[in-house]
């Protein structure tokens, strides 16, 4: 009885396998693609198994249940998409570059005057890197938006591309670079997001190193910065020495009450054969006008009525070309595009652009013109300055008058200043009319500004009255005699208390 019982037990053992062996082959089957099926299975075969499989799905109800389990939900198909971690990012190589630290240096240092004290968006801390294969050249570029400065320089370029990184950190990394080569390196890593709606991850990063260190610094894709402007319009070619003493002569005289947006730049008119610059801040006037004969590339043609090309431009940009025009550059390249009314300075490896200033400048020109004087007073410009700079250690922020006594009997002029806490006088020799005595009150920080920007050993003032303007004008020997200039400077407001 035993035997007998073992024997059904392991028969109904081999039929419950062959059952389950069967339902597992129709499942697999069904999740076979038919094409699949028909290269694996002759023809009678597939028939042969079809009916088996309708026939199986007729009688037996538990075969869906065991495909739902095989084949997820679509729903469920979007939460494991969402659980599964995302693509890995794809490394693009971007430039490599060797090139020479005191070079890398000094192009920063050029560039980075360009960089806004309180920039509003990221990318306007950074520097714009780029490498050109083609000439063989590294251009840096920084920007505020007003004013653009590039500086270049040669360098071994390997692979071309372009990359934007903090300027200041940049700089701080070259500058602690010891003397010789570096290898600049950079790379842009773009992961894709996991739904098609979202925009690419872009990580860039440039990489500085040498023989004994290796550094690397994020950055922002170069799509995002500015886009530099290339001004359509024919160079006038300056001598460097003009541009310099032209607006070394004016520069002092600008505002920098940012509400008085127009005054805060210089005025230049390009004439037939001259350029003018003209400056004020309401209460001085400073005028440069400086001979231009042959100097341009091409002469402009003459026509009935003599033409200008004028336009207000920043006085810091100004200054930064001032700051920046080395001693060893001959000549300049000065480019006025009207319909994008930006400017720019091109010497060397370096282009200064600026936006111009928007606004109708003052007639300076016609409003001087209503002035006459009847007296003039020639002296010597180191000594009335020493003078000055003596006694302005007696002026403070509420106070800043000097007084000056003009005396055509002794030939000389008294200065003299009294506060509370204390009094100094000063005489100094000078050419003054015989006949001529008068009492006149000037502002000791303009007149001394003035007087710092006139290039000559002496100085001529012509005066009329107390209450009359005073204009100052260069007299004697040039510290450029070569050009030919002439510079005026007016002081409307003689004596001004500080609010």
């Amino acid at each position: 009885m035993t035997q007998a019982l073992q024997r059904s037990r392991g028969k109904t053992a081999r039929q419950t396998k062959q059952t389950e062996q069967s339902t597992s082959e129709a499942a697999i089957a069904q999740r076979v693609p038919r094409t699949l099926v028909s290269l694996e299975q002759p023809t009678d075969t597939l028939e042969a198994s079809e009916a088996e499989a309708t026939v199986d799905e007729t009688e037996n109800f538990a075969e869906p249940e065991v495909s739902a389990e095989l084949v997820p939900k679509k729903s469920a198909r979007k939460r494991a998409a969402r659980s599964q971690p995302k693509d890995t990012p794809a490394t693009e190589q971007g430039m490599q570059v060797i090139c020479s630290q005191s070079q890398f240096h000094d192009a920063l240092a050029i560039a980075s005057c360009a960089a806004p004290a309180k920039p509003n968006h990221p990318v306007l801390e950074n520097v714009l890197v780029v490498a050109d294969a083609n000439a063989q050249q590294v251009h840096l570029t920084v920007t505020d938006l007003a004013m653009t400065i590039q500086a270049s320089f040669e360098a071994q370029v390997l692979l071309g591309s372009e990359i934007t990184a903090p300027v200041e950190m940049l700089s701080g990394m070259v500058k602690q670079f010891p003397a010789g080569n570096i290898t600049l390196n950079s790379q842009m890593q773009v992961t894709k997001p996991a739904s098609e709606e979202e925009q690419p991850t872009k990580t860039c990063s440039i990489t500085l190193s040498d023989a004994d260190g290796k550094y690397e610094i994020r950055g922002i894709p170069a799509e995002e910065f500015p886009p530099i402007v290339t001004l359509k319009a024919a160079p006038v070619f300056l001598p460097t020495n003009v541009l310099r003493e032209g607006l070394k002569g004016v520069l002092y005289a600008i505002s920098t009450d940012e509400t008085k947006r127009i005054l805060t730049g210089v005025y230049i008119q390009i004439g037939q054969n001259t350029l003018k610059f003209i400056a004020t801040d309401g209460h001085r006037v400073a005028i440069t006008e400086v001979s231009t004969e042959g100097i341009s590339r091409k002469r402009r043609r003459r026509s009935g009525t003599d033409e200008l090309t004028q336009f207000p431009i920043s006085g810091k940009a100004l200054k930064e070309l001032i700051r920046n025009l080395a001693d060893s550059v001959d000549s300049i390249q000065l480019l006025y595009d009207a319909e994008a009314t930006r400017a720019s300075f091109a010497w060397q490896d370096i282009i200064l652009s600026c936006q111009c200033i928007e606004g109708q400048y003052p007639d300076c020109e016609q409003l001087l013109a209503r002035y006459s004087f009847d007296q003039e007073v020639v002296l010597e410009k180191s000594g009335l300055l020493k003078a000055l700079e003596r006694l302005s250690v007696l002026t403070d922020k509420k106070e800043r008058g000097i007084q000056f006594r003009f005396d055509g009997t002794t030939q000389q002029i008294h200065l003299s200043i009294e506060r509370e806490f204390g009094k100094g006088d000063e005489t100094i020799n000078a050419h003054v009319p015989t006949d001529m005595t008068l009492d006149i009150q000037f502002n000791l920080k303009y007149l001394g500004e003035a007087v710092k920007a006139i290039p000559s050993s002496g100085i001529k003032m012509h005066l009329k009255q107390p209450d009359y303007p005073v204009m100052l004008v260069p007299a004697g020997d040039f510290s450029n005699p070569e050009l030919e200039m002439e510079m005026r400077h007016f002081l409307f407001l003689l004596y001004k208390q500080s609010e």
